[in-house]
């Protein structure tokens, strides 16, 4: 499309009119709070794509306009991004004067002005500063800051995200480059170097004594720094791990996030909310794609650029850092798209004034559409708000904040007491005072340690870039799993190409469990050049499974890694069926079986039931064959659930067998179809032989009857006392089954759990570290009351009426979410006619009315029993 160039003339005062079309991008603003004024300063086409702002003492409002991001072929604009001055707002608010300051600068991310006439802007490789010495409005002179060299050249995964600290020091942000390395150095030639894992860095406000101060981050866009020192940042993008997150930054963070590792769900040694040792959580999710952040009294003002909206987010102190339960502003429509935002210095003590630029419209190249905001918070209508007043820091605050100083007068032990507080801010900080301390450990001294000891020693040292010769043997013989864990962790993320054979050896280890296979893969992909495969490579995973001379156990987990081809349409029952992974076909797995080892077979039982079509033969053979284990034969009876009405005769006959599980898992899978008269009375039949399993025979009679005299699902403390009066004691191996069973639970249709499973809801492997039941049977009985934003349901309506409901990834020209299926779908926007949002889980609200309470307590002792890697 090609824009009139009267769009982009400089104006001396008055501004034409724009030809542009902006009645088909109507902002359709709403405010949804008290005291809260929105008002159009500007809009295309004075400025276009805007993507930092600033105000200064006079109340001039400057805006970076980008003509560069993603430049079309047929754009017609500046050849440059500018640097406009707004200013003259006549009674209705809007600009009267624009001034044209800069055009000389490309992919330029932000703007802040600084001390002594000085304005800083941050471009994709460097953050420079220009200035007007002779006083004719226009900038005659530029400065470099802080120069990028690396081979990436996106636009916005580079330097960004500018703020002052109090102190004088000025604060930015790097994105994670597409994981190329990159060098960034200063005026005075310090040099900080990295790849994937971003940052946020400060140097003084003439570029000297640049560090980096935190790291872990996608793509921290917006960044701000409170009058008392604390930096908070908005992180732009989640990519497959949403949502997006609003962070509090600490000296020495580590956030979690190494785009290395590749794009997955899930990498070992990747977190997004404080998942791993030493990673720091989010103070909340924002919403989709914020670019700005700004200080607000005791909490954050924070534009989500995606989700059209502006949130508040009040503060609440939590430990050594905060969390926080967002109040929406304003919100609008598609073509209302809020990106940076700054504070007018002269606002009053009552009323508040910031400006927000308006991307206007979802396309990411340089499009010609832009506006400029002017909000206003009256403070005396704004309850919303609370105390303007910072709040005085916690004693873990203190404590923390001591501990980074390296002023700590704390003893060894008092440190890794502090280290493994289950306040994750203040355990990352003793962290960093160990470190400091770790070089003059022996392996000798650590070895006599306790285990919890032990485990922080290895990220002491490695935070210490310790002598990885010295210590990385010893950890990685240690008999604690965790130890091997972190210990390969810090193998594969400071690339040991030397530990390679050590990596090998560990991969046949016998003793290993799951969570450390995963883990020996994801370093040994590393270690190969390629980190991006995560725990992914399908030729190494088959030679495992095929390789005789590996451990049983060795072989078993690498078939569960391997990867399932695309989802198929459910042909049976209600659950899609997956392909067997590409090189694994039935003979494979029979001769697997043939190993005769519990674990490897079991292994292979469940790879089955993935295609329960193509297995059923030999799935029904295992079920009915009384040689086999117990276990086995109840899983290979589960697989069999989702063809229960070809497989009714043999459920029947299992229905009488002696083992409990495989009894039970018979009956199980027959409640979930229609049984003839002499069917039922063969059932009945069963009851006063089989008395402990009168409660799953009962529920295969008549499934309806386990919704009838049941509790509220609003009482959780009435479910809690019904599971107290089961006599028999919980059975997590059920309950496993159940969380995967086709037909019942279905958990693993959106969850993950040690490795299997789907990835449309929150990995529940880690869940039985939470220990609170009340707290997990809540969320069973009632999914949509406490729903994490990042979950929440989306559906995307078409322009030709059809309807598609998932989790939402990514939201630009085109929609991504996450289907039901744990499919991406991905829609152009102007096929899109609506997005709404379901309060409304994925999850059934009553998941509990078709089980039994028995099974009810079994799935609960299974999610509590961390039993993962089994």
């Amino acid at each position: 499309m090609k824009y009139p160039a009267l769009c982009f003339l400089v104006f001396s005062s008055l501004f034409a009119i724009s030809s542009l079309p902006a009645a088909e991008r109507e902002p359709q603003v709403k405010i949804l709070q008290p005291g809260v004024q929105l008002t159009l300063v500007a809009e295309h086409a004075e400025l276009a794509t805007p993507t930092g702002v600033d105000v200064d003492e006079q109340g001039r409002i400057w805006v970076v306009a980008t003509h560069t991001h993603f430049r079309p072929d047929d754009y017609v604009g500046p050849e440059h991004d500018e640097i406009l001055i707004f200013s003259d707002l006549n009674k209705e608010g809007r600009a009267q004067k624009r001034q044209d300051f800069y055009n000389a600068t490309d992919a330029t991310m932000d703007l802040e002005l600084g001390p002594d006439g000085w304005v800083y802007l941050a471009e994709r490789d460097r953050i420079l500063r220009i200035k007007d010495t002779n006083g004719d409005g226009k900038a005659d002179i530029e400065e470099n800051i802080a120069v990028l060299k690396s081979e990436a050249d996106y636009p916005h995964n580079g330097l960004e995200g500018l703020a002052w600290d109090p102190n004088g020091d000025l604060v930015f942000a790097l994105g994670e480059n597409y994981a190329k390395p990159w060098s960034l150095t200063g005026t005075d030639g310090v040099t900080v170097k990295g790849a994937g894992e971003g940052g946020v860095f400060r140097c003084t406000a003439d570029g000297k004594k640049l560090r980096r101060i935190a790291e872990g981050f996608w793509n921290p866009f917006g960044i701000c720094v409170r009058a008392d020192g604390e930096i908070f940042a908005a992180e732009n993008d989640p990519g497959e791990r949403p949502p997006c997150r609003v962070l509090h930054i600490i000296e020495g963070g580590d956030y979690g996030y190494e785009r290395s590792y590749g794009s997955e769900a899930h990498h070992p040694f990747v977190s997004w909310n404080g998942e791993l040792r030493g990673t720091l959580p989010m103070i909340h999710p924002s919403g989709e794609a914020p670019c700005g952040i700004l200080p607000l009294g005791r909490g954050l003002l924070v534009p989500s650029w995606s989700d059209h909206r502006i949130d508040f987010y009040p503060l609440t102190p939590q430990g050594a850092s905060f969390t926080s339960k967002p109040i929406t502003l304003v919100k609008g429509s598609r073509y209302f798209r809020p990106s940076c935002i700054a504070a007018d210095p002269a606002s009053t003590k009552q009323k508040r004034v910031f400006y927000l630029c308006d991307w206007v419209d979802g396309r990411y190249q340089a499009h010609g559409y832009g506006r400029l905001w002017k909000l206003e918070i009256d403070l005396n209508k704004a309850s919303w708000v609370g105390k303007m007043d910072l709040e005085p820091p916690t004693k873990q605050a203190e404590l923390a904040a001591l501990l980074r100083s390296g002023k700590s007068k704390h003893t060894r032990k008092e440190l890794f007491q502090f280290a493994q507080d289950q306040d994750p801010f203040l355990a990352q900080s003793a962290l960093q005072a160990l470190s400091r301390n770790a070089s003059n450990w022996t392996p000798q001294e650590v070895a006599t340690w306790s285990a919890a000891d032990r485990i922080q020693a290895v990220m002491a040292l490695k935070l210490a870039k310790a002598a990885p010769e010295k210590w990385v043997p010893m950890f990685l013989a240690d008999k604690n799993p965790d130890v091997q864990f972190e210990t390969l962790r810090w193998i594969s993320d400071y690339g040991l190409k030397a530990f390679l054979p050590l990596v090998e050896a560990k991969l046949s280890d016998s003793d290993l469990d799951y969570k450390r296979f995963e883990a020996a893969i994801a370093t040994w992909n590393t270690l190969q050049g390629k980190p991006e495969a995560g725990i992914r490579n399908p030729e190494l995973l088959l030679a495992k499974v095929q390789d005789t001379n590996s451990a049983p156990r060795i072989r078993a987990y690498a078939l569960r890694l391997l990867p399932t081809q695309s989802l198929s349409a459910p042909k049976e029952g209600n659950q899609p069926v997956k392909k067997f992974p590409k090189g694994l076909t039935l003979e494979m797995l029979q001769q697997l079986l043939d190993v005769n080892d519990e674990t490897l077979s079991l292994e292979v039982v469940r790879t089955l039931a993935g295609n329960p079509v193509a297995a059923r033969k030999i799935l029904a053979g295992i079920a009915e064959d009384a040689q086999q284990s117990e276990t086995l034969r109840a899983e290979a009876i589960a697989g069999l659930a989702t063809l229960a009405e070809q497989n009714t005769d043999l459920l029947l006959q299992l229905s009488g067998a002696k083992q409990p599980a495989v009894r039970e898992e018979a009956l199980r899978a027959l409640r979930s179809i229609t049984l003839t008269p002499p069917q039922q009375q063969s059932l009945k039949s069963l009851a006063g032989k089989y008395p402990d399993s009168a409660d799953l025979l009962a529920a295969a009679l008549n499934p309806k009857s386990l919704s009838e005299g049941r509790p509220a699902l609003t009482d959780t403390n009435a479910w809690i006392q019904a599971l107290e009066t089961v006599k028999e004691p919980a059975d997590p191996e059920s309950g496993r089954r159940i969380f995967h069973h086709g037909r019942v639970a279905n958990c693993a249709h959106c969850h993950r759990h040690g490795g299997r499973g789907n990835v449309v809801g929150p990995d529940l492997s880690s869940l039985g570290d939470k220990q609170d039941r009340v707290w997990l049977l809540k969320s069973i009985l009632e999914p949509s009351r406490e729903m994490a934003p990042e979950y929440q349901p989306r559906t995307i309506i078409l322009t030709d009426g059809r309807t598609f409901t998932g989790i939402r990834l990514r939201s630009y020209v085109k929609e991504t979410i996450r289907d039901a299926h744990g499919q991406n779908r991905t829609f152009d926007r102007s096929d899109v006619e609506m997005m709404v949002e379901s309060p409304i889980s994925f999850m059934p609200s009553g998941l509990v009315n078709s089980l039994t309470d028995r099974e009810i307590k079994d799935l609960l002792a299974f999610l509590e029993s961390g039993a993962s890697q089994k």
